[in-house]
This record gives C-alpha cells, sequence and structure tokens, in this order.
C-alpha cells in the first residue's frame, strides 16, 4: 500500500469564477453546483440547480462523471464523486474539481478518503480563517492519500455505497413512520369529538 500527495495522483482546478453575482436564468444554457445544494448528508440534489449563461469558458470548469468537488470554502470540507452523466454543468468556485490520473484510483474511493478523519484532520489544522474556513490549493494538493490496491479500493466503495442506501432507507422509513404516527394522532383526537 503506497501514500502519496494528492498532486501526484490527481489534477486540482478550481471552480468557477464568476466577475459578478450570478443571475439565474430560466433558459439558461448552464447549470452551477453550488453549497447549497448538498443535503445534510453531503448528496448533491440536482434537481434545482441555478441556470446561467456563463462569461467565462464553460469546458474549463464543467464537471463529468468520476470528478470530485471539494468543497474548499465553509464550515465543512466535504468531497462528492459525480456518479451520472452530467452535461454543461460547472462547478461554483467554492469547490474544487478533482480528477484522478489513472485507472488505478477509484474516483469513489478517493472521495471517501477526503471526507475520513485523518483527512479532516489535516483540513483543519491547515485552514485559513475562522468560521468560514478556507482551504487553499497548495494545501489540498500536498495531502497525503493511502492507495490499497484496486480490489480493496473496489471492496472500500461498496461498503460505503451500502452503507449510504442503508442510511436513506432508514431516513425514509422515519420519516414515513412519523407521518403514521401524525395520521394515527389526529384521527384519535378526531374520533373522540
Amino acid at each position: 500500500m503506497t501514500e502519496v500527495a494528492l498532486r501526484i495522483i490527481a489534477s486540482i482546478q478550481v471552480g468557477y469564477q464568476a466577475k459578478a453575482r450570478i443571475k439565474e436564468r430560466a433558459r439558461g444554457t448552464h447549470r452551477l453546483i453550488q453549497s447549497k445544494d448538498f443535503d445534510s448528508f453531503y448528496r448533491l440534489r440536482s434537481e434545482n440547480l441555478t441556470a446561467f449563461f456563463p462569461e467565462r469558458k464553460p469546458e474549463i470548469y464543467s464537471v463529468r462523471k468520476g470528478d470530485i468537488l471539494f468543497q474548499a470554502r465553509g464550515v465543512v470540507h466535504f468531497a462528492y464523486c459525480i456518479e451520472d452523466d452530467l452535461k454543461d454543468i460547472l462547478a461554483a468556485g467554492s469547490f474544487y474539481i478533482i480528477r484522478t490520473k489513472n485507472e488505478d484510483l477509484l474516483p469513489q474511493y478517493l472521495a471517501w478518503w477526503l471526507n475520513q478523519a485523518k483527512a479532516q484532520a489535516w483540513f483543519q489544522s491547515q485552514a485559513r480563517g475562522a468560521g468560514m474556513s478556507f482551504i487553499s490549493k497548495s494545501t489540498l494538493s500536498r495531502l497525503q492519500v493511502r492507495i490499497p490496491p484496486i480490489s480493496v479500493q473496489k471492496k472500500v466503495v461498496k461498503i460505503v455505497t451500502l452503507a449510504r442506501h442503508e442510511q436513506f432507507l432508514l431516513n425514509r422509513l422515519a420519516s414515513t413512520r412519523s407521518r403514521l404516527v401524525k395520521a394515527v394522532c389526529v384521527k384519535a383526537i378526531m374520533n373522540d369529538e
């Protein structure tokens, strides 16, 4: 198992830097992934992405399947691997777009590694600013990544995927149970009158 700096195994691109505030346009040619588009479990909710007309060359900031978005600005510095084929989607400037350089490193594994305690401790120790901290590209590029054999990476990705699905189902079950309890209580009150 090897451990190498992120810059050796992946490219890091800053997200879309707008000259002025992004203006939403219903018929915009592109959509923008922003921090607000992630839920509390850091899953992308792509149905309400902001549509707009980019001022700069959009291809530089376009994201595609297998890219990892890393939240560089904010309270939490999380990584998310794009798992779907996307068209005309850009990442906002608060993200770095990370692309693995070879097939010996699974992007899903790398995103998982970036979210682990060891990496998060490194980010916290290197972050600039209080509250809404910032991780520089240089800091991110120096992070040491442990790379196991591809077979182990695949196992990690499978386990993480199953755990996420389980969490999704548990949340759905809790929500359904809550609605059921509410309905039963309301019905009991109505029948008592």
